[in-house]
């Protein structure tokens, strides 16, 4: 990762863009968005989608806009392994979300930053998948052998 994206992390600032960024470096353009569906009453009528944009790389970002540091608020935290743990909250704006894997030193390993997610509260594993519960009430959901990243509309987890 970037020196400067260390410096920030400990600093409580990530890029708030709409953005996946790898440990390689590798930065994937993101875009959360919605459609009406009235059936999905527990998310305010919205099913989620992820799509994805052009890649680029972290140096190209920075250069290319004037201020891309959000300040974040961390609102939960999961270690997942002797190796991993997640952790995501809200960006300063109060729409923006954000998720984090991080090494257990707290080295950035892979960060998901979204300006229209609303901000994460819960972080629950099932299976070989976590799952970050946004207040709209759908998840973004990170398979942890591939890291793939999904989003699921359902209500898996207060279903009766």
């Amino acid at each position: 990762m970037v020196d400067e994206l260390k410096i920030k992390w400990l600093e409580n600032k990530l890029p708030g863009l709409d953005l996946v960024i790898f440990e390689s470096g590798a930065v994937q353009h993101i875009d959360i968005s919605f459609i009406e569906d009235n059936s999905l009453l527990h998310s305010f009528k919205k099913e989620y989608s992820i799509s994805y944009g052009k890649t680029s790389t972290l140096s190209k970002i920075i250069s290319e806009h004037d201020e891309i540091w959000s300040e974040i608020q961390i609102n939960n935290r999961l270690v997942v392994n002797e190796k991993s743990i997640f952790l995501c909250g809200e960006g300063e704006m109060g729409n923006e979300g954000f998720i984090v894997k991080t090494d257990i030193n707290n080295n950035i390993k892979m960060i998901i930053y979204s300006t229209t997610s609303n901000p994460f509260i819960e972080i629950i594993k099932k299976n070989n998948s976590l799952y970050f519960k946004s207040t709209s009430n759908f998840y973004v959901v990170i398979d942890l052998l591939s890291e793939n990243i999904t989003i699921c509309n359902e209500d898996v987890f207060n279903k009766k």
